[in-house]
Order: structure tokens, then C-alpha cells, then sequence
């Protein structure tokens, strides 16, 4: 190496290392900033009554591959094993949700990074990127919450899957994080399909690998411990149909009143004009995109549909079953954590349009990222997240304080989360002083 060239390399490390650090603070600032003070401050569903209630009743380490459910959920797990271990009980929640929002980031950090597989074009890379943070339903439930982790880990494994490896530390980044992610979700199995892309290619063995080993983990937990929920029989016309309403409705509507809305005035063809621009996108990328492009608009496509059905399936229950609505259910629709991903993966399309016409049309590559970047800022701030009305932990944690030191007998005290029936036994112990 010439001396210029040793120059070269410490410069770039310096102009990367302070550029990634502001990019990841300011990703997590936006993400913690799509919920209100009231959110930031709840714990939500499993969070608390699952993983923050075993993190602090068993200490040990290896307690993260615990099933829950039939599967692994190590990332959460190890979250609020951290969050017990370095922050006060009265922080718990903003700890969690901020620490949701940092990891939310790192994966569209992740994306950004991945995409580059596609194109060195960084305006459609962050589109990508942008993506994560956010796509129109992530907010409502998603964000800002570990259990619902595994859903942005899902979107990201594609992306590790087409990446190649151009060195040995990228590819033990890739190995892990591929890992880590199908330890967390046990539908990443449905990307396997992807090591048919480049077979041979030794570069992309490292995600592949990764992915394997939490697959292999996930159903060695599923078949020792059973999913306990019960199943309910699945109407398919009403999977189809909530397909387009939590993926391109979703999308374009932004919110479950105005979807409902839509419905009830003027029925099904809002729900059809809202898909019809992705239908055309993805035609169009069949026909004029290269095979590379054509595998990935058909990936995006599959993951999309997918994931919608595999999670609504395997959770199939009245509010799901949309062909049999009425006005009454209608009013109470709603888009929530099944709709992240099939938003998520369509909405996709549309930065790699732009890439389809990056060589060919500058005007109408800046027209579609145009489009974009209003489409995504238009539903930056969700009209209802599900946890916007508490109630708040370090209230709750306030509460059982007092009870706990106005009664020495009393050995814990249930501390309530959202929704309203979940709670979490903290001992007094952890709260007198």
C-alpha cells in the first residue's frame, strides 16, 4: 500500500464513524418522536407481563432463549434483561421504548447498508432505510415497543440475504445479525427461498449460515414447546381482502378511520385505487427490470403477502374477518402490529422504481422520490396509537411505592400496563427504601 492510500483510509474511517453515530441519534430521536409523552411513558402487552416480569423474577443469562408461545424471542429477552440490570425500576418504560426506537434505527441503519447490494445511489438507499422508521402503521402499535422487535427484524433479513460479504468483519456483521433476527422470529424461515439467488456465491454465505442456526433453534423450541393459543378456522377471502387493506390501504390512507371511512361511504373501491399503483409499479418492474431487479420486486411482493397471511392464519379471529364485516364492524376496524410488514415490503416498490429509471430518466427518478418522501411524511404522526391512553409505568411504579411502605407485610404489588388487563408483580422489595 502507498503511502497515500494509508492517508486515505484513516480519513474515511474519520468522516464515517461521527456521520453514523449523528445518523443513528437522529433516527432514534424521529422513531421516539411518533409517540406521544403518554406512549413513550407505557409499557405494551408482553413487554411487561412476559418478558420485563421474567427478566425480573429469573436473572440468569441464558434465560433469553425461553420460548414464549412456541418460539424464541431472544431480542426482546435480552432488551429487558438490560433494561432491569442499568436503569431505575421508574424508567422502565421510557427505557424500553427508547432503546426500541435505538434498535429500530440500527436496522434501517442495516437496510441502508444492505441496499447497497442494489445501487451506490444514497437517495434511494435512504428511501429504503426510511422505510423502517417510517412506514404509515409502525407507530400505532409497533414502535417503540420490544415485543413487536421481531416484526422490523423480518423486514431487515432480506436485505442481509442479498448482500454479499466484502470482508471477513462484514460477514461475521452479517452472520450474527441474521442470528439474532431469526432467533427472534420464527417466520425469517420464509426467506430461505432467497439462497437460490447467486447459489454459489460464497459471499453470501454468512447471512445464509446465520439464518439457519436460528432457524434450526426455533424449531427445535416450537416442537418442544407447543404454541398453547387456540386456533380458529380461516376464512381465505377474508386473508385476500385484509391483505390489501393492511398493506397498500394502509399505505396510502395512513389511518384505520380513514380506511373505515372510505368503506363505509363508498365500499371496496377505495380499497382497489389504493392498490392499483403498486399493482402497476410491480408489473412494470417485471417488464422492464433486469433479472436482479425482477427478483427483488418479486420478493418484496411475496414477503408482503407472506407474512400477512402467515401471521393472520395462525391468529385468525373475528376482528380478522373482513369478508363478513358490517357497518358495526366496519366502525371499529383497525390497522395494527399485523399490518407493519405487508406495508413495509409494498411500499418498497417504489424506491426501486426509481432505481428501474435511475439511468435511463433523472427527472423521473427525482418525480417517484418526491412522491415518496411525502407519502412518508404524511402519516408521520399516528391519530391513534394504542397505548396513547396509558397508563403511564412510572405512575404505576409511584402507586405500589406508597402501598408497599405503608405495609411491611405486603411482598408485591401489581404495576399496570397497556392494554388494560396486563400487569406486572413487582416486589416491594425493589421499591422500599
Amino acid at each position: 500500500m502507498k503511502s497515500g492510500d494509508r492517508n486515505v483510509v484513516p480519513m474515511k474511517i474519520r468522516w464515517i464513524i461521527p456521520t453514523t453515530l449523528g445518523a443513528v441519534f437522529a433516527g432514534t430521536l424521529v422513531a421516539f418522536g411518533r409517540l406521544s409523552p403518554t406512549a413513550q411513558g407505557t409499557i405494551w402487552a408482553e413487554d411487561g407481563a412476559v418478558f420485563l416480569q421474567d427478566a425480573l423474577s429469573r436473572r440468569g443469562l441464558l434465560d433469553v432463549f425461553a420460548p414464549y408461545q412456541g418460539y424464541l424471542h431472544v431480542v426482546p429477552r435480552a432488551m429487558t434483561k438490560f433494561v432491569v440490570r442499568f436503569f431505575s425500576i421508574d424508567d422502565f418504560a421510557i427505557a424500553i421504548s427508547s432503546l426500541s426506537c435505538l434498535l429500530i434505527t440500527l436496522i434501517a441503519l442495516m437496510v441502508f447498508h444492505c441496499s447497497r447490494a442494489l445501487t451506490a445511489n444514497v437517495l434511494i438507499r435512504l428511501a429504503w432505510a426510511s422505510i423502517t422508521i417510517f412506514v404509515a402503521p409502525g407507530a400505532l402499535e409497533s414502535q417503540g415497543n420490544v415485543a413487536n422487535l421481531h416484526w422490523y427484524l423480518l423486514w431487515l433479513v432480506p436485505w442481509l440475504l442479498i448482500k454479499p460479504a466484502q470482508t471477513k468483519y462484514e460477514g461475521v456483521l452479517l452472520f450474527a445479525v441474521a442470528a439474532m433476527a431469526s432467533l427472534t422470529e420464527i417466520l425469517t424461515m420464509m426467506f430461505v427461498p432467497l439462497f437460490l439467488y447467486r447459489f454459489k456465491d460464497k459471499a453470501l454465505l454468512p447471512a445464509r449460515l446465520g439464518l439457519l442456526v436460528g432457524i434450526t433453534c426455533q424449531i427445535i423450541a416450537t416442537l418442544s414447546y407447543p404454541r398453547s393459543a387456540p386456533f380458529q378456522p380461516v376464512n381465505l377471502a377474508s386473508v385476500v381482502e385484509g391483505w390489501f387493506l393492511n398493506s397498500s390501504s394502509a399505505v396510502v390512507f395512513g389511518t384505520s378511520r380513514q380506511i373505515s371511512r372510505n368503506i363505509l361511504n363508498f365500499g371496496m373501491l377505495p380499497v382497489v385505487l389504493a392498490a392499483l399503483p403498486f399493482f402497476f409499479a410491480f408489473l412494470y418492474l417485471l417488464w422492464k427490470g433486469s433479472a436482479r431487479i425482477r427478483v427483488v420486486a418479486l420478493s418484496f411482493v411475496a414477503a408482503s403477502a407472506g407474512v400477512w397471511s402467515a401471521a393472520v392464519i395462525f391468529n385468525f379471529s373475528d376482528p380478522f374477518d373482513y369478508s363478513e364485516f358490517g357497518a358495526t364492524q366496519w366502525s371499529a376496524f383497525l390497522l395494527g402490529r399485523y399490518s407493519t410488514v405487508p406495508s413495509m415490503f409494498l411500499l418498497a416498490l417504489v424506491p426501486l422504481l426509481a432505481l428501474l429509471w435511475e439511468k435511463t430518466s433523472s427527472n423521473a427518478t427525482s418525480g417517484v422520490l418526491a412522491a415518496f418522501l411525502v407519502l412518508q411524511c404524511l402519516y408521520f404522526f399516528p391519530s391513534s396509537a394504542f397505548r396513547q391512553d396509558g397508563p403511564v409505568w412510572a405512575t404505576g411504579v409511584a402507586t405500589a411505592r406508597v402501598a408497599c411502605i405503608a405495609d411491611p407485610g405486603m411482598t408485591e404489588y401489581p404495576v399496570g400496563t397497556a392494554p388494560g388487563a396486563w400487569k406486572v408483580q413487582v416486589r416491594c422489595d425493589e421499591l422500599r427504601p
